[in-house]
């Protein structure tokens, strides 16, 4: 059961999670911020925030029992993997900083994270500021390759906790009855227009044979789930910390950073002023956002990612038009969430449908016209 916003009053008052004089003098202040699960931002003075979540499963995502990816108690389950690495928070200079974990009810279902001060998610900075900086662009470069590289590790050794799985989005070709019985009408409108493509059966067809496992992954990233934060006294948002972890696990290092890639081209789509009566190529120019603006942060994440990989050109080249790939499975997937509240397929998720369909088909030259990066042994082969 999801407690209410008095419940969770007294909930986080009998765990000490906050002061009692927060709520005598009236400065205990609650937010609902629910998305997946049920969400609630608390703040009880401007030095303590936390932010709350409740078990739910999700529609789409599949689960294992209440304890799988999705869950809080998952969640809880990657923090604690994070929080044995060395160096995860944000003020210890941590590569992959996030937040702390004060506490999971196993019996509520309640995980209980530090809320960072002053911080907003990526793509909201991006759009407050109209700038997308190289430095932020490194930053996500090098927590990504620091998560791939030493959370594998530990994460193997947890077999029960992370088995690993395959992102439902290659499956959106032949979903299963749980995912109908979900989804809205222009959700099963946009599964036919999938089914409908010989191109995009085989591409997700060939990604779901190709899917490794060789790393532990956030299996989530996208720029609302890396968060900016102010850097000491100076208040320039220049550090980087990454939440929402219910879906982490073992899985293909590419599909992250292929996911960041989606998340840049998805930001850039809807900053088209997209009406419906004309065809997607006719707003090239009239992007709010630009690709090209966003060219020079993408290239410092990919290529402080692969200097941290230690890759050499030929790994770094096959590594990056697998990462497009998923990045055109991954802009399906954005496709699907954005049908949830729909009852009919949308101008916007047509022109996802559509790039998703060209980045599967063409990587190679996705990379270097819609991404600013070129791969120098790459191909579409």
């Amino acid at each position: 059961m999801v407690l209410g916003l008095s419940e969770l009053t007294g909930y986080l008052l009998d765990r000490q999670h906050v002061h009692p004089d927060a709520v005598v003098d009236g400065g205990l202040g609650m937010v609902d911020a629910s998305s997946r699960h049920s969400n609630v931002i608390v703040r009880a003075d401007p030095a303590v925030g936390l932010f709350i979540k409740q078990g739910r499963s999700d529609p789409v995502q599949p689960v294992t029992g209440w304890t799988g990816p999705g869950t809080t108690a998952h969640e809880a389950a990657v923090y604690a993997l994070l929080d044995s690495l060395p160096r995860r928070h944000p003020s210890s200079g941590a590569l992959v900083p996030v937040p702390r974990c004060l506490g999971f009810d196993a019996d509520h279902g309640v995980l209980v994270l530090e809320l960072f001060p002053d911080a907003s998610d990526l793509l909201t900075h991006h759009a407050r500021t109209r700038r997308f900086p190289v430095t932020l662009g490194t930053r996500l470069g090098a927590a990504l390759a620091d998560l791939h590289e030493h959370a594998t590790g530990p994460a193997r050794e947890r077999p029960s906790e992370f088995p690993g799985y395959l992102p439902w989005a290659l499956r959106l070709d032949r979903p299963g009855t749980a995912f109908y019985r979900q989804m809205s009408n222009a959700g099963i409108g946009l599964v036919r227009i999938v089914q409908s493509s010989p191109e995009l059966r085989a591409a997700l067809a060939e990604l779901r044979a190709g899917w490794r496992t060789d790393a532990f992954i956030h299996h989530d990233l996208k720029l609302d789930n890396c968060m900016v934060l102010a850097a000491g006294t100076s208040g320039r948002h220049t550090r980087l910390a990454l939440v929402d972890w219910e879906l982490g696990n073992l899985g293909d290092a590419c599909w992250d950073t292929g996911s960041i890639f989606s998340s840049y081209l998805h930001h850039w789509l809807i900053s088209f002023p997209l009406t419906g009566s004309e065809q997607p190529d006719h707003y090239l120019d009239q992007a709010r956002f630009p690709l090209g603006r966003m060219h020079n942060a993408m290239r410092a994440f990919w290529a402080t990612y692969v200097r941290a990989r230690g890759w050499d050109a030929a790994t770094a080249d096959a590594a990056l038009i697998r990462s497009v790939r998923y990045a055109g499975a991954r802009l399906l997937q954005t496709a699907c969430e954005r049908t949830k509240p729909l009852s009919r397929v949308s101008t916007v998720v047509v022109c996802l449908t559509q790039l998703a369909e060209n980045v599967l088909a063409r990587p190679g030259e996705a990379a270097e016209h819609l991404l600013g990066l070129s791969p120098r042994e790459g191909s579409d082969e």
